[in-house]
């Protein structure tokens, strides 16, 4: 277990910290280039104004942790989860976040784009005004999802369910607007 440590700035370039567990650190600022963190806890971890390149976070737990203007450009954060932690800021370049566990998270104003999403769970998650752009949303669980005023163009929505899914205000195209409408049942000539 790391306990405590203080990374402020600290580069991590290819290191590998696999099945590690990370209590009450502060990464702030901190810049990991093509490391791996797969299977790791982090617990009230401060991850403020980092950011993380090729880096991977595979099935990795963010438990009360921090995310104020972080940035994720090309990382793997597959089947990974985050419970009661600050995401806003946030901002996600490429990468692939599939089978990610954002559940009842605050990702308002966050920015994703060209993530791949598949199967990620955004039950009861506040999306109010983020970009998803060109991402692949195909097979998420939306379940009392918060979409107002979101960006979604370009973006794979898969088999979306509308029943229990706030999209007022969101942007969409021409061929997400077929896909909406066929999700509501209407048949289009």
């Amino acid at each position: 277990m790391i306990s405590g440590e203080d990374w402020y700035g600290k580069v991590l370039d290819r290191e590998d910290y696999a099945g590690s567990h990370f209590v009450d650190c502060d990464f702030t600022e901190m810049q990991t280039n093509g490391s791996t963190f797969s299977n790791c806890v982090f617990r009230n971890v401060k991850f403020n104004v980092s950011t993380h390149t090729d880096s991977a976070f595979d099935g990795c737990r963010f438990e009360s942790c921090s995310f104020f203007d972080s940035t994720f450009v090309g990382c793997r954060v597959t089947g990974s989860s985050f419970s009661n932690s600050t995401l806003v800021p946030m901002k996600v370049a490429g990468g692939n976040w599939s089978y990610v566990s954002l559940v009842r998270a605050d990702l308002a104003s966050a920015d994703f784009s060209d993530v791949t999403l598949t199967e990620a769970d955004f039950t009861g998650a506040n999306l109010t005004k983020a970009s998803l752009r060109n991402c692949r949303l195909s097979n998420v669980e939306w379940a009392g999802a918060r979409l107002l005023d979101a960006d979604l163009r370009g973006s794979e929505l898969g088999e979306l369910s509308l029943e229990n899914v706030q999209l007022r205000g969101a942007v969409i195209d021409v061929a997400q607007a077929m896909t909406i409408a066929e999700a509501l049942g209407t048949v289009i000539k």
